[in-house]
């Protein structure tokens, strides 16, 4: 069991900053929204889509209103809806600034533009469009919501934070909106108001199997593994295809020593992504912790061909070489690792050439 800390050491490398290379494909996962589709009601293509349609149009000198410019704003409207609605982003943007064009002033366009830019990741367009429709309609709380969200997704969870205390002063009995918040404290570093965030948001909803991973990941960074171990248990219990959680679970597990069900819990996120390299790298220090060597040395082989550039898989690779005593295997390694990372590689060089044949010392 003492060689395999510091191999475990070696693997949050791995996983904590790609991420996180799947988790956070699991999912900050990712977290930073529990699917666009949650935070945006799509009941909106009525008649009434556009806020007070006739103030947004132009109208005639004697202040009469232009039909036929008033129903191409409300067709672009809908027209633009209806791609958001059916996943075609792209058409939606297009469809919607001519809405803008004609209607300059209704929050409904730029909440749907919000939300296209969005969904396409193009988070600084995102923000723009929502603060637009958040200043032309300041009570419509999923504007709001979703700004908060976009500002998540820029980076910026101080705004975030701002934006989500006041739709959650407003909308207190809405567990989204509590869940939304606790991922901007995390965010900024605020752990323990996170924590308090997340439970309001279990005692509205206990269904969401995204809270249950985020109260987790700060219960293992508060040595709360045992918690942390229930929770994700509980979230796979929700969504047992959730690779985020199996790959957690198997990390809180593998931190306490029970390698052999970390193993398990590793194989099922193979089984449902099998291009995740950090699960297999992950697999491959549990196989270690139970000396399963040749295992562990397969498992990081498949992870560096999934992974090439993942310094600390190549040292886990290296390093599983000289626990099967193949020195020459160990400096390939060394030398791959000197085009990724001369850190790692000046580890490995001397945990090579100080003859650490058989095990890895903490």
């Amino acid at each position: 069991m003492f060689r395999g800390h510091l191999c475990f050491a070696l693997l949050l490398i791995a996983i904590i900053a790609p991420t996180v290379l799947a988790q956070k494909s699991g999912e900050k996962d990712s977290r930073s929204s529990q699917g666009t589709s949650l935070l945006r009601e799509t009941d909106s293509t009525s008649a009434s889509g556009l806020a007070n349609p006739a103030a947004n149009v132009n109208t005639s000198e004697n202040g009469e209103r232009i039909p036929a410019v008033l129903e191409w704003a409300q067709s672009s409207y809908r027209a633009g809806v209806a791609s958001v609605n059916a996943g075609h982003y792209k058409d939606a943007i297009a469809s919607l600034e001519v809405a803008r064009q004609l209607a300059p002033n209704s929050g409904a366009v730029y909440a749907e533009l919000g939300y296209a830019y969005y969904c396409l990741a193009e988070y600084v367009n995102s923000v723009k469009a929502y603060e637009r429709a958040v200043s032309l309609s300041p009570t419509s709380l999923e504007a709001r919501r979703l700004l908060g969200s976009a500002y998540l997704k820029l980076g910026k969870p101080d705004q975030a934070i701002l934006t989500l205390q006041e739709v959650t002063r407003l909308e207190p009995e809405n567990a989204l909106n509590h869940y939304l918040l606790a991922v901007a404290y995390d965010d900024a570093g605020q752990l323990d108001d996170a924590a308090d965030q997340f439970l309001r948001s279990l005692a509205l909803d206990r269904n969401q199997y995204r809270t249950y991973f985020g109260l987790a990941a700060i219960y293992r960074h508060q040595s709360r593994t045992e918690d942390a171990i229930d929770l994700l248990k509980k979230a796979i219990q929700l969504k047992p295809d959730f690779v985020g959680a199996y790959l957690a679970l198997g990390n809180a597990l593998s931190s306490k020593g029970n390698y052999k069900d970390a193993i398990h819990h590793y194989d099922s996120a193979i089984k449902l992504d099998p291009q995740n390299a950090v699960a297999r790298n992950n697999l491959g220090v549990a196989y270690l912790g139970i000396g399963k060597d040749k295992e562990g040395l397969e498992s990081f082989k498949s992870a560096a061909t999934l992974s090439p550039q993942a310094g600390a898989i190549h040292v886990n690779l290296a390093r599983a070489y000289l626990r099967v005593r193949n020195k020459d295997a160990a400096l390939t390694e060394y030398g791959v690792l000197k085009t990724i990372d001369s850190a790692l590689a000046k580890i490995v060089y001397a945990e090579i050439f100080q003859q650490r044949i058989l095990k890895v010392r903490d």
